[in-house]
């Protein structure tokens, strides 16, 4: 591996256009299969929930799908803070400085435990913050004390997801993969104790898949950091080692994760906004609409993780200057979620059906979600495609843009269109996934448009450097 433009001309001319597109395919599977496993993972957590509390009581699916729908945002803008854990990992791993890996790894920690630590204060207002939003009162107290219970397992999420990043940047995703699979084991055990009860105690309903979430995030946060403690090669990393250079180090992990958490908190946010106004709709369209949700989110893993990968691929290309294997690792990581995410589609379309029926054995919410699950097949491949793109361009430290573009698509586009559609023109929920789907095909062409531009322009400054 080599920092030298020259060199990596040379290479990438001897390598050939096939050979690298095989090359890049290959290592974003490697990379994109642990991490849709460690990804889907979190969706699995809230799957369990969702399926177990639905067959308990469709009443209890829709507390449980309101407090879930209102916390998102505030976890995935706390999540998208910490993102350049990964980014600043892997460009440093790229760079070969591998003792910059490990306190970027410790700082995280921290950073994590401040965050979500301000997601648990949060989490005190639920009930409040439901009534601002315009619940009736059942639904926001019952969703209030769901969002409580699942703010306080928050900051676990987080410390797991500072660990996770790190071992991704290195290259080495399998272990948080199996630390989540175990996690969800647990969580399905504790969720068929506490759901429907025991001989001990009565059923906790959808506290008590709450309470089994919870708990499992925490399991998470220890599990991981525990691995990147004692891993065999800690001193290569430093992760041990003395943090240094005060506040001022912590900048620019701080400068990507303001940028990084406003983009994805302004998408969950959106999404939210659009849970809201289900559950003006009614409690039978506000489940329909959760569980719906759920499995656009499910399918999403594929892009998230392909995503990830796609961030570190070009973050490794970046760091060592080789801006065309950059470039060449965007495209690709948009290829290989465009594939994923039209089989995810393919596949909703044709057993919408079966699908909502995992959910409940409730007629009328079948009714309900049935035509919103077989809409969503349109929905895939522009909304994996969007991230995607949004990862490529945070790999090379492009942070703000991609912020701006997608606060102006969903804002401007999703959240508009979605309460036009299923308010105005009355359609339902899958009015409210109309919305997404136009949000989310913006948001990609403008995403892609600024990748390539920016591609372009760094492919030719090389070019210039190198004649001098």
């Amino acid at each position: 591996m080599s920092n030298d433009p020259h060199v990596a001309k040379s290479r990438i001319a001897s390598e050939g256009l096939k050979n690298r597109v095989v090359r890049h395919t290959s290592e974003l599977v490697r990379l994109a299969g642990p991490i849709v496993v460690s990804r889907s993972g979190f969706l699995m957590l809230a799957l369990a929930d969702t399926v177990m509390t639905g067959r308990y009581s469709t009443v209890e699916l829709a507390y449980l799908s309101i407090g879930m729908g209102v916390v998102m945002p505030l976890l995935v803008t706390a999540i998208g803070m910490i993102m350049g854990t990964l980014i600043l990992t892997a460009n440093a791993f790229g760079g070969e400085h591998y003792r910059e890996c490990g306190p970027v790894w410790r700082r995280s920690l921290v950073y994590a435990c401040i965050l979500g630590s301000g997601c648990v204060v949060v989490g005190f207002f639920g009930e409040s913050l439901m009534l601002l939003l315009g619940q009736t009162t059942d639904v926001a107290h019952d969703g209030g004390e769901i969002f409580l219970i699942l703010s306080l397992g928050l900051p676990g999420h987080l410390l797991f997801l500072s660990s996770s990043y790190f071992l991704e940047g290195i290259g080495r995703p399998k272990m948080g993969m199996f630390v989540m699979i175990w996690a969800n084991i647990l969580n399905v055990i504790l969720n068929w104790v506490l759901i429907d009860g025991t001989s001990w105690f009565g059923p906790l309903g959808s506290e008590g898949a709450a309470w089994a979430t919870t708990a499992s995030r925490w399991f998470m946060a220890c599990s991981a950091a525990g691995i990147v403690w004692y891993m065999a090669d800690h001193e290569r990393f430093n992760i041990r080692g003395k943090l240094t250079g005060g506040f001022s180090s912590w900048q620019e992990l701080r400068r990507m994760g303001y940028a990084i958490g406003l983009s994805v908190g302004v998408e969950s946010t959106a999404f939210a906004a659009l849970n809201v106004i289900a559950g003006w709709l009614g409690k039978l369209p506000l489940a329909a609409y959760g569980l719906t949700l759920n499995l656009v989110a499910l399918a999403f893993m594929i892009a998230i993780g392909v995503g990830s990968a796609t961030a570190v691929r070009v973050g490794v290309a970046s760091g060592r200057g080789d801006h065309q294997d950059a470039a060449l690792a965007g495209w690709t990581g948009l290829g290989v979620s465009s594939v994923g995410m039209l089989i995810a589609g393919i596949s909703a379309y044709f057993f919408a059906g079966p699908l909502a029926g995992i959910y409940t054995d409730d007629p009328a919410l079948l009714r309900e979600a049935i035509i919103s699950v077989a809409f969503i097949a349109w929905v895939f491949v522009p909304d994996g495609g969007q991230a995607v793109m949004a990862n490529a361009l945070r790999g090379r430290k492009d942070v703000w843009a991609p912020s701006i573009i997608q606060t102006v698509s969903f804002y401007g586009v999703l959240v508009p269109v979605g309460y036009t559609s299923a308010i105005i023109f009355e359609t339902g929920v899958v009015g409210l996934f109309h919305g997404i789907l136009c949000g989310c095909t913006v948001s990609l062409i403008w995403l892609s448009l600024r990748f390539h531009r920016l591609a372009r322009r760094d492919i030719k400054n090389a070019e210039a450097r190198n004649l001098q």
